[in-house]
């Protein structure tokens, strides 16, 4: 059963090939992410198959395909960040939430390698639920993450 706000949604686009991108953006900025259900919906409107539709929307870091985590930390690992030293401020954010960062098994912690984040002359970057901390360097990493655990 489609729902009544995905279904009006989707009826806001044709349903042509070029607006599948745009209709995806909106159903993950309604819903926060797309989920399997929808991303079916999506594929059938725009006649594309599951997997091209898995494959589009799963190509763009800023849609989601499963609920967002109570914490998520981005750390950017473009050539100016790595440069500047987000390999050891990666390493320092996995050492302190004990996870490895792109192999997300919990549904409250996420931790993710991005690509450039557009800051690059304020490298490394470290994103933790949408704020930025810009110059991060691996000994700032416990005081920055402490910070969301003691709300």
């Amino acid at each position: 059963m489609l729902l009544p706000s995905v279904q009006k949604i989707l009826l806001g686009f044709n349903p042509d090939r070029e607006n599948f991108l745009p209709a995806s953006k909106k159903i993950n900025e309604v819903f926060g992410y797309i989920s399997q259900e929808n991303l079916y919906h999506l594929a059938r409107y725009f006649s594309l198959s599951p997997a091209e539709a898995f494959s589009a929307v799963s190509f763009f870091d800023d849609i989601r395909i499963k609920p967002k985590p109570n914490l998520e930390v981005k750390v950017c690992m473009s050539t100016p960040c790595e440069l500047n030293g987000a390999k050891q401020v990666l390493q320092e954010v996995e050492n302190f939430l004990g996870t490895k960062a792109d192999r997300n098994l919990n549904v409250k912690l996420e931790v993710k390698t991005t690509s450039c984040q557009g800051r690059c002359q304020r490298g490394p970057l470290l994103v933790v639920n949408g704020n930025i901390y810009e110059k991060v360097r691996p000994h700032m990493v416990d005081e920055l993450l402490a910070g969301y655990f003691q709300k």
